[in-house]
């Protein structure tokens, strides 16, 4: 419901000796109001009035501060819409302005019997907003006469002027090459609104909603407002939607759902990652060959069997080493911000993930194994609402092999993944909704060093990433939506980096500090987003979206922590910074579990005219070791004949 209006520029406009107001233009920050007013028929008197308000946007707060009047030559004649055949028959009608106050356009309907003679004019401001700095620009554009055109507008990005004419009944839309400048505007075309009863009607006020999915005009005549909604942002020709990179949060929901692709494949490799690492970090704690069997036969008629049996257990020893299996899990908990740009909003990222893995030793002494990670991912893209939430599930392999003794490796890292996403995009309160999924497929390879000194551990490594993203078509939901085609996400960087590793345990626990610094080159940053809008499929587009930043530096800081009875987990805080472009700080909570070195299984068989077997368990504590034996018949393996526990203590 609409309170009764405000008439603040009746009285002021009055006293300069106006016949009539005009159109009405604001700053950005609403505290400034311009109008336009048309002189007495034949007085050669109109003129642009500012006020300023207290309180933005509210017209009952504002107050008169300045006047300049227009009709002079120095404002109207020298420009390419020619001069004005009759001066006081030469009216002004419509005014917008640059969103900072440097730039004035007035639109003028010219009375005289001159053909062509309306005019749109561009006035620059020396000063923003002071009226008395107002200068004419050479470049205008030509009207036809007769057609009375009125209230002027501008697309958000200056790259689109409507104008309303009143008696033409119809708005013209303008492209302009260069923002707020009228050198080289071209008319798209113009469209006719029609009321209710699909009658059209003469024409007044012009005006967009935020986004431009909303035109608002005036009836002259009955002074009625109508609605009308649009297909795509600021465009009422068809084949002349905009781009979506002119608009900030369209563009961000698109970056947004590239990044978290790559970003993906960056988090499922490095948890694997960062369980080798772990592994090799704590390799003196492992002793997986721990199997012991020792025989020892008295009885010579068994002798011949000894190294049948010493044979066969080195098999064994060998087999079992393949066989263990070992269990871990890691937690991830990643925040990051990417900043405005001149196409994107700022996004907010948040990701938490869970994975879990299993490895095992392989017979060239290296370790091959699985990890299973489930993320969720939400980012929040501006300040209006608009929010990318995607679940990503991913499948890697991960191996190492030593190259060179026991200090040079190369890893290498296979995965496959899948992204489901829920898109919501806020236009000026519009929600579009969509749903996407994608798969993706990708791989590593690293190679490393370690050079020990004392305590310390040093790893140069290098390392090459590749990977291939395919996201599926989706179609929004909502006005002004559009229909995307599926995108296709590559994925190359290289790598160099440089870790250290320092060992300070102590009787209690194991405890290594490490830390990181790795430069990375993003060489793939590009990729096409194809869309049409739903509304107007005529016009289909295909922009190149570039994500993230050439040069990278990743760097983290954590802590390894065994404990007595071998249970272990570590910490690594990481922080990923895109240079010029935004960051993502991650943390790492991992937990596993490392076999004991200090415990032992043997099994022996003696024989004299029997033959008995032994089962010992050895663990040392500190300073104690415990032994546990089991004696019994070889050939009666169920019934024990003898079980022992010794405690021993090593001074």
């Amino acid at each position: 419901m609409l309170d009764a209006p405000d008439d603040a520029n009746t009285d002021v406009a009055g006293t300069q000796g106006a016949e009539q107001g005009g159109d009405m233009a604001f700053s950005s920050d609403g505290l400034i109001m311009l109008t336009s007013n048309r002189g007495l028929s034949g007085g050669a008197t109109d003129f642009v009035l500012k006020f300023t308000l207290t309180t933005a946007y509210d017209v009952s707060t504002c107050s008169f501060d300045s006047v300049r009047y227009v009709d002079t030559d120095a404002l109207q004649d020298g420009t390419t819409a020619g001069d004005r055949a009759v001066a006081n028959k030469h009216y002004l009608s419509g005014i917008t302005i640059k969103p900072d106050g440097t730039k004035i356009f007035l639109s003028f309907n010219d009375a005289s019997s001159s053909a062509d003679a309306d005019s749109i004019k561009e006035y620059t401001l020396s000063t923003a907003f002071d009226l008395s700095t107002m200068t004419l620009e050479t470049t205008a554009i030509q009207l036809h006469a007769s057609h009375n055109p009125e209230a002027l507008a501008f697309s958000n990005n200056g790259k689109r002027l409507f104008l309303a004419y009143k008696n033409g009944q119809r708005v013209a839309q303008y492209s302009l090459p260069t923002a707020y400048s009228l050198v080289g505007a071209v008319l798209d075309g113009s469209a006719t609104p029609l009321n209710s009863s699909g009658n059209s009607f003469n024409l007044g006020a012009l005006g967009f909603n935020g986004v431009g999915l909303k035109l608002y005009v005036s009836n002259f005549s009955t002074e009625d407002i109508f609605e009308f909604d649009l297909v795509c942002p600021f465009n009422i020709i068809s084949s002349k939607c905009p781009s979506i990179t002119e608009n900030k949060n369209r563009t961000g929901m698109a970056l947004a759902q590239i990044e978290i692709a790559k970003r993906t494949i960056d988090h499922a490799t490095d948890s694997a990652v960062n369980r080798l690492k772990w592994i090799r970090r704590n390799k003196d704690k492992q002793n997986l060959t721990n199997l012991n069997i020792d025989i020892n036969f008295t009885n010579q008629r068994l002798a011949s069997l000894t190294e049948v049996v010493k044979a066969s257990a080195s098999k064994m020893k060998k087999k079992n080493k393949d066989e263990d299996v070992f269990y871990w899990s890691e937690g991830s908990i990643a925040v990051g911000r990417i900043g405005d740009t001149s196409i994107s909003s700022t996004k907010k990222i948040d990701t938490d993930a869970i994975t879990f893995g299993a490895d095992k030793f392989t017979e060239e002494n290296g370790i091959k194994g699985l990890a299973f990670r489930v993320g969720r991912n939400n980012v929040d893209i501006g300040s209006d609402g608009s929010n990318l939430d995607t679940d990503t599930y991913n499948i890697t392999y991960y191996s190492t092999n030593p190259i060179e003794d026991d200090t040079k490796f190369l890893d290498t890292f296979i995965g496959i993944g899948r992204l489901k996403s829920d898109l919501l995009t806020v236009l000026d309160g519009i929600n579009l909704t969509a749903n996407r999924t994608g798969k993706q497929i990708y791989g590593t390879i690293r190679v490393k060093d370690e050079i020990k000194k004392d305590n310390f551990t040093f790893i140069p490594s290098g390392r090459f990433d590749i990977g291939h993203t395919i996201l599926g078509s989706y179609k929004e939901v909502g006005t002004g939506g559009i229909e995307v085609k599926k995108q296709h996400l590559r994925t190359k960087k290289i790598r160099g980096g440089f870790a250290a590793v320092e060992d300070v345990s102590n009787e209690k626990y194991t405890l290594k500090r490490h830390g990181k610094i790795e430069y990375v080159i993003d060489l793939d940053r590009s990729s096409n987003f194809e869309y049409t809008y739903t509304g107007d499929g005529s016009l289909s587009f295909s922009d190149t979206l570039h994500s993230g930043a050439l040069h990278n530096i990743n760097g983290e800081i954590g802590l390894d922590i065994v404990f007595q009875d071998n249970f272990s987990l570590f910490l690594i805080y990481e922080r990923n910074q895109a240079l010029g472009s935004g960051h993502t700080d991650k943390v790492h909570i991992a937990i596993g579990y490392l076999p004991n070195k200090e415990t032992n299984y043997a099994f022996s068989i003696t024989g004299g005219d029997e033959l008995k077997s032994n089962y010992v368990l050895s663990k040392k504590i500190n300073d104690y070791l415990i032994d546990f034996k089991l004696t019994n018949n070889a050939m009666r393996p169920e019934e024990f004949d003898e079980a022992t526990i010794n405690l021993i203590r090593k001074f």
